[in-house]
């Protein structure tokens, strides 16, 4: 039976960690496993994806959502879901046809807006499990946000350095403090 699993949240909240749980657990049930990584997001290679606990899996680079079709495969895990484009249906349609999913993904930007897919893809998932960090600026173990420090033109500058993982009331003040909002 086919499935949708999400896990997603800010920055820094265990989201590809995640990914190699399950990955780990799919490779004891002896199914044939692809994995994806959008080819824009190089901050580890363009063939892999890795954890910040340094655990490293190879993936496909892919661009669209639309690339899964070309690859037969029981499991799908994606990472970084939010950088991708395409058609949301493939995966449900595929998903009906009895693949699974293990998809992470930042649910929003640091303006507080749907990232990119992930909006849909929340809509149309199985299983979401919602993740928290530890606040980067207060140590509140509850942040749900990600901010960014400065100022950005668009929804994507990929890095790990320029951003905060912080909590609501830390978040309101930061944009206060960087964006006198």
């Amino acid at each position: 039976m086919g499935n949708i699993n999400v896990f997603t949240g800010p920055m820094k909240c265990g989201k590809t960690q995640k990914i190699f749980d399950e990955f780990a657990r799919q490779q004891i049930a002896e199914k044939n496993i692809k994995v994806f990584s959008p080819t824009i997001d190089t901050r580890f290679g363009t063939s892999n994806i890795k954890s910040r606990n340094r655990n490293k899996i190879e993936a496909i680079g892919i661009n669209s959502i639309d690339e899964l079709e070309n690859y037969e495969a029981d499991t799908y895990f994606i990472d970084e879901f939010q950088f991708l484009n395409g058609d949301i249906n493939i995966i449900e349609r595929m998903a009906s046809k009895g693949k699974k999913f293990f998809i992470a993904g930042l649910n929003l930007t640091a303006e507080k807006k749907p990232f990119g897919k992930m909006g849909d893809l929340l809509c149309i998932a199985d299983n979401i499990n919602m993740l928290t960090s530890i606040c980067d600026n207060c140590k509140n173990d509850n942040a749900i946000y990600t901010f960014y420090k400065g100022k950005k033109d668009g929804d994507i500058l990929i890095g790990d350095s320029e951003y905060l993982a912080v909590c609501r009331n830390c978040y309101d003040k930061l944009m206060k403090e960087y964006n006198g909002i």
